[in-house]
């Protein structure tokens, strides 16, 4: 069937690691919005580091953040919102523990609410252009709902702790690595899959017409659902074997790659 959305990852996929949009992803792009095929940004992100990216390729479309739990267009609102209560945030914190890693809080699409920095999250206003508002007693003191729970640590405390929280919770919230350093807990049911699913039943287009591309854990119920699922090149054998597609590294620019194969498929 012939592609009418594509879905797309930003870290590691449509941005580097250091957060920018290479020129020929940028073309990429415009290129496949020539064939008229849409395109929609797919992310963990909050719509207030989500928006510099967006725009960077034109301004255009839906996005997907907080892995599906806001669906909508920074000008016309928000089409879909899911939370987890201020109960559940503090079930979540109290099962993070003594662990001294950042915990991050969202009470809307664009505000960052952080317990603290460290050296992982210094960087990180500046990085993602974007005020990042510290509360010191976030974890006693949170009021309200939270689009996510972010946990900041080393690479190795956030699969010990993920681990931890993915057998306590199963079934009751969704536990999912995004990157190596940060872990993510949204409400159950809420993955990049769901928030995909529902922007394309918005948009009236069928299954087998979505392609979707992505790098990380979090993207592996997205290239599930879609009828084409790309991984890049860089990712885990895990999420390469979910994927019907594999393209380049991000190192690689694989998303250069797609255009080909997105005219084929046009025939």
């Amino acid at each position: 069937m012939r592609p009418r959305l594509l879905c797309l990852d930003l870290d590691g996929t449509l941005l580097t690691e250091d957060c920018q949009l290479p020129m020929g992803h940028a073309l990429a792009v415009n290129e496949i919005r020539g064939m008229g095929i849409q395109v929609a940004i797919a992310t963990g992100r909050g719509l207030m580091t989500a928006r510099l990216p967006w725009e960077q390729i034109g301004g255009r479309g839906p996005l997907v953040c907080f892995n599906g739990g806001w669906i909508g267009h920074p000008h016309d609102g928000t089409m879909v919102q899911k939370t987890l209560s201020e109960d559940d945030v503090h079930t979540i914190i109290a099962a993070i523990g003594e662990r001294d890693g950042v915990v991050c809080c969202y009470p809307d699409a664009v505000t960052w609410v952080m317990s603290h920095e460290t050296r992982l999250t210094r960087t990180w206003s500046k990085l993602y252009q974007a005020p990042i508002h510290l509360m010191a007693d976030l974890r006693t003191a949170w009021r309200g709902h939270s689009l996510k729970i972010l946990y900041v640590d080393s690479p190795e405390n956030v699969s010990e702790c993920c681990a931890f929280l993915q057998q306590k919770f199963h079934g009751r919230f969704e536990v999912v690595i995004s990157q190596p350093d940060r872990m993510e807990i949204l409400p159950v049911g809420i993955t990049k899959g769901w928030g995909v699913r529902r922007l394309a039943e918005h948009l009236d287009i069928p299954r087998e017409s979505v392609w979707a591309v992505g790098d990380a854990d979090n993207d592996l119920e997205m290239l599930r659902w879609a009828g084409h699922g790309c991984a890049m090149g860089q990712a885990s054998l895990r999420v390469k074997r979910t994927a019907r597609h594999v393209l380049p590294s991000i190192e690689a620019r694989g998303l250069c790659a797609l255009v080909p194969m997105l005219e084929r498929a046009l025939g």
